[in-house]
């Protein structure tokens, strides 16, 4: 009977399945690996308007989260998500990188899909509004130079989110002081480029895997809507 009824649903392109909980949910998963590292502590890089820290509420995170973002727009709207919260705060808009000084970043109609890297047309092809609109300039840092600022934290485990649009290997090499802090990373990885310059997968996987970490869950995230490809993964990887 539940066979069937499933297979009725999925007619009409839906499906039934259990979805809370570490089995099926990324974010149960990434909370299971915060709690195993007693990490307190979570660097959501790459936070847009703060779909992430909300996520990890739900799935029962309730320790300090530092978001950080670099468009205008997303970070006053992020202001405004993390106001009732005491325990997530916004650092100033920033970007953050391999390096200091002044960038511009490629905003896109999405908002989501900014970066200060240019996109390639395989993204832009497969979901349109990801297309860019304009730029604005941003300073940018180090995460090194952001935790130098917070010696609260040096005995503290820490996991690092990053959704930077191509730009995860660059914020990495600006985490190394830092880096043994680090317990948990949750990282979105791209199968194919999608943004010129960008790591490729193996690169990245490597360059984690050689700071002492192992995946521990690798999901599908960006799939093309044409041919089902699966264009990025988000991975987490533990110390």
């Amino acid at each position: 009977m539940k066979d069937l009824v499933r297979r009725l649903i999925r007619t009409f392109g839906y499906d039934v399945r259990k979805w809370y909980g570490p089995h099926h949910d990324p974010f149960c998963r990434f909370q299971f690996s915060v709690q195993r590292r007693r990490v307190t502590v979570v660097l959501d890089v790459g936070a847009n308007v703060g779909q992430f820290a909300r996520l990890i509420r739900k799935a029962g995170y309730n320790g300090k989260i530092i978001s950080f973002e670099p468009l205008s727009d997303a970070h006053g709207k992020l202001l405004i998500a993390a106001q009732h919260d005491p325990q997530w705060t916004i650092a100033p808009r920033c970007a953050l990188g391999a390096s200091r000084g002044k960038f511009q970043i490629n905003i896109a109609a999405n908002s989501q899909s900014s970066s200060i890297l240019n996109m390639l047309e395989r993204h832009s092809a497969c979901v349109p509004e990801s297309k860019y609109v304009g730029k604005e300039t941003v300073t940018m840092t180090t995460l090194d130079d952001v935790l130098d600022r917070e010696p609260e934290l040096a005995r503290t485990a820490i996991a690092l989110k990053l959704d930077t649009q191509g730009y995860e290997a660059e914020v990495l090499v600006g985490l190394q002081k830092w880096s043994d802090n680090v317990e948990v990373i949750m990282t979105e990885m791209s199968l194919v480029a999608l943004y010129q310059g960008q790591a490729e997968f193996l690169d990245l996987y490597r360059m984690i895997e050689d700071r002492g970490y192992r995946c521990i869950s690798m999901e599908p995230g960006f799939i093309d809507p044409h041919t089902y490809q699966v264009l990025q993964v988000d991975a987490i990887f533990e110390r």
